[in-house]
């Protein structure tokens, strides 16, 4: 149910959030979530999460305020690039640990979590059951965003041109983050 490849133990590669197997694991998929440092605030999406604090980051509240009510994350991932303040190291510094939270309460806190309905009218797959079981049962694939137009948070190349590209991949700092997530959920299981 969870990949898109053709084998079950190799990478598992994700990109647009409307791809019915893998949509789930993209920072656009619609699935709104609380965080509990602020539980009144609900971020749409891991990328609004993500952007709102980028810019809290910088200081920037007027940024942040309006990636909350952006709608679509194509306009969050466009304000994102309009943070006042920003300077690449401190964003470098920061951002892994920004988007592992995200992450983390993406597939955590979800405002529905019991029995799940996401996804959302604007194309992404509707799914039932629990995103962190899903992520779970990814096993111990790489999780590789295969974003041809992103070589920092993904690869950098398709799916279909990612395994005879293999060392010339970028940074998957998406993918890893996802990783992390899922092994961090494996151990609290375990506890």
């Amino acid at each position: 149910m969870a990949t898109s490849t053709s084998s079950a133990d190799g990478p598992l590669y994700f990109w647009r959030e409307t791809d019915p197997a893998t949509g789930w694991l993209s920072q656009w998929y619609y699935c709104p979530f609380r965080d509990d440092e602020d539980p009144s605030r609900v971020y749409d999406t891991a990328e609004h999460y993500m952007m709102y604090h980028k810019a809290m980051l910088f200081n920037d509240a007027a940024v942040a305020a309006k990636v909350l009510t952006a709608g679509h994350p194509r306009n969050v991932k466009a304000l994102g690039r309009k943070v006042a303040n920003f300077s690449e190291p401190t964003w470098t510094q920061h951002r892994e640990a920004i988007v592992r939270r995200g992450n983390a309460l993406k597939f955590t806190a979800a405002v529905a979590e019991d029995g799940l309905r996401m996804g959302s009218g604007r194309g992404a797959p509707l799914l039932d059951g629990s995103l962190r079981e899903m992520l779970l049962r990814t096993g111990e694939r790489e999780i590789v965003e295969a974003s041809p137009y992103d070589a920092i948070w993904g690869i950098g190349f398709t799916e279909k041109a990612a395994e005879g590209t293999r060392a010339q991949w970028g940074q998957n700092l998406l993918g890893r983050a996802l990783m992390e997530v899922r092994k961090t959920l494996r151990e609290q299981q375990a506890m």
